[in-house]
C-alpha cells in the first residue's frame, strides 16, 4: 500500500542540506577531563565552577544504549484523515526508528511514553522522564514545513516547499546536549486527480520530505555514536 501511494504522487524532492554540530577533538579534554556526573542543579547554576563542569564534561556512553525519542512539534492533525495518511505516517516513523536501531551502539530506540512527558519541558524534567524509561539518550526533534507562495501563481495545482527537522541528542546522565542536527528537504508537489484537494497533495509531499529528513538525522546520530568513548574504557 505504501509503495502504491508513493508511486501515485507527483512529488519531486529537490535540493537537500544537512548541518550538524562538530564533534569535539580529543585534545580539548587534555588536562581538563571531568568524568563525574552532573546533577540537574548544575544545569541551573550560574557560577563559574558549574559552568566549567558543563563545558569540560566528556560524554561517555555504554557499549549499547537505549534512545528515547521525543517529538516536540504538534503537526499530526492529518494522521487520521484517511488510511493513506496513517500508513504513510507509520512508515516514515518505522524507517526512522529502524535506522537508529541499526547502529551497533544502540539496542533500542523508542518514543518516550506520553504519560512520562511533563507539561513543562525543561532539561531537568526531561532527563528524569528519560531516566524513568531507562534511556541513556534523549533524541528530541521538531519539524516544520513552508511553501513558496509564488509557485501557486504560476500553477494553482503545483507548489514548491521545504521541510526541516531540527534535532538534539541529550546525554541523560549529564544533561549535556551532545549533538545537534538540522536537515532540510525541498520538494515540488503536483495535484493528482485522485487527491481530494490540494492541501492533501501538499501534506503527502511534506510527509515524504520529513521522512527523508528524519533518516538524515538518524544517520547523523549513528555516525556520532561511533565516535563516543565507552564507559569504563
Amino acid at each position: 500500500m505504501y509503495r502504491i501511494l508513493i508511486i501515485s504522487l507527483s512529488i519531486f524532492i529537490g535540493a537537500c542540506s544537512s548541518v550538524a554540530s562538530k564533534d569535539r577533538p580529543s585534545s580539548y579534554y587534555q588536562g581538563n577531563t571531568n568524568t563525574k556526573g552532573i546533577t540537574s542543579d548544575s544545569l541551573l547554576g550560574e557560577n563559574d565552577q558549574k559552568i566549567n563542569e558543563l563545558l569540560y564534561y566528556q560524554v561517555k556512553l555504554p557499549a549499547k544504549n537505549r534512545i528515547a525519542i521525543l517529538k516536540l512539534s504538534r503537526d499530526n492533525q492529518w494522521q487520521f484523515y484517511s488510511n493513506d495518511f496513517t500508513t504513510l505516517t507509520t512508515s516514515l516513523i518505522d524507517g526512522f526508528i529502524s535506522e537508529l536501531r541499526s547502529s551497533p551502539r544502540v539496542y533500542d530506540a523508542s518514543f518516550l511514553p506520553a504519560m512520562l512527558v511533563p507539561d513543562k519541558r525543561t532539561v531537568p524534567s526531561l532527563r528524569e522522564a528519560a531516566a524513568r524509561f531507562q534511556a541513556d539518550l534523549l533524541l528530541a526533534y521538531r519539524s516544520s514545513c513552508n511553501s513558496y507562495n509564488k509557485y501557486r501563481f504560476m500553477d494553482p495545482n503545483e507548489t514548491k516547499a521545504y521541510c526541516s527537522v531540527e534535532a538534539v541528542l541529550l546525554d541523560v546522565r549529564s544533561g549535556v546536549i551532545t549533538k545537534s542536527v538540522v536537515s532540510t528537504q525541498d520538494f515540488v508537489a503536483v495535484k493528482q486527480k485522485d487527491d481530494v484537494n490540494f492541501s492533501e497533495t501538499i501534506k503527502k509531499a511534506e510527509l515524504e520530505a520529513v521522512a527523508k529528513s528524519l533518516l538524515d538525522v538518524a544517520k547523523g546520530v549513528n555516525n556520532y555514536l561511533l565516535t563516543v568513548p565507552t564507559i569504563n574504557n
